[in-house]
């Protein structure tokens, strides 16, 4: 099996068939938005879809083969009757696509149909969404364009009318964390990962941001401090976290990551069956109204020193 079919039927199994029906009855629209929570993620289902298409040998229940040519250019991202349009800078711009017009003006290299995929399609600007607009109400031939996007709220009304909405089930914890296990990461920093997020994108950019992980060294130390009911947890707000989270960004941010190696400890003690006096529970309560805080616009350091206190005084 192909690494597209493969990761599609493990992540996607109800999308898997529902679409490998949909191949073999050739009942495919000519537009759609999919909708993802990663840019790889979105990109592959797209892949999936596209050998459906172009497959020389699906079999009777609609699958692609994964190993005729057609399948394995697609596996390569080199099939030449595939085109893919992404941001320039901040946005999609008008002038990607009018550049992209002669290709779906002229005819197919390997086959009759064309497919465009646009990644990062809530980037279009409206001038640019616009221009593809006669492209999916008029399509010329075997075209089809399919829409990538984080939010698809975000696209045009006059887009959204005119495709058909593909939701990517989100990936399970245990996949995404054997995802992340590529990347060579600690295992606890893993678990880091997983609980902050469900895109294998944005792990890999935490995983090697330097903020994000003396960040994260920092709240291990706070947390061993409140753990201890140690006095100094109090201080250790000015002397670093202040300094450490000086926008709202990163602050928020702080915040998240705490509430989130909390909520690892309670479950790792938990599945030990280890009883102490430390209470996660109530830890975990109080950092996360320490968030609602702060989004009232509390200082920071006003938040922490109180989470610390409350933190402390409940032991």
């Amino acid at each position: 099996m192909s690494a597209i079919k493969e990761k599609i039927l493990m992540t996607q199994p109800i999308l898997y068939q529902k679409f490998s029906q949909v191949f073999r009855d050739k009942k495919m629209s000519h537009a759609y938005i999919i909708q993802g929570s990663d840019v790889k993620e979105e990109k592959d289902f797209a892949l999936f879809l596209c050998q459906g298409l172009f497959c020389e040998s699906l079999d009777n229940n609609g699958i692609p083969c994964g190993k005729c040519r057609s399948c394995l250019r697609i596996e390569q991202d080199e099939h030449a009757d595939i085109a893919k349009i992404k941001p320039d800078g901040q946005t999609i711009k008008v002038d990607q696509i009018r550049q992209i017009k002669s290709f779906f003006t002229s005819s197919g290299v390997e086959s009759r149909r064309k497919v465009l995929l646009v990644l990062e399609s809530e980037k279009m600007t409206v001038q640019s969404a616009n221009s593809l607009l006669k492209f999916i109400e008029e399509p010329d031939g075997e075209v089809y364009i399919f829409f990538l996007t984080n939010n698809a709220m975000s696209l045009l009304p006059t887009i959204q009318s005119r495709c058909q909405l593909i939701l990517l089930k989100q990936l399970a914890k245990d996949h995404l964390k054997q995802e992340i296990l590529t990347l060579n990461q600690p295992l606890a920093h893993v678990d880091l990962l997983v609980e902050l997020t469900n895109s294998i994108q944005e792990a890999i950019e935490l995983a090697n941001d330097e903020w994000f992980n003396s960040t994260r060294d920092l709240l291990a130390k706070w947390l061993d401090y409140f753990e201890k009911n140690d006095a100094r947890a109090f201080l250790f707000v000015q002397q670093y976290l202040i300094k450490q989270a000086q926008d709202k960004m990163q602050q928020r941010q702080l915040l998240d990551m705490l509430v989130a190696m909390m909520k690892i400890k309670m479950r790792k003690q938990i599945n030990t069956q280890f009883s102490n006096s430390i209470d996660y529970v109530r830890m975990i309560m109080n950092a996360t109204q320490a968030k609602q805080k702060l989004a009232s616009n509390v200082s920071f350091q006003n938040t922490c020193e109180q989470l610390a206190l409350r933190i402390m005084t409940s032991h």
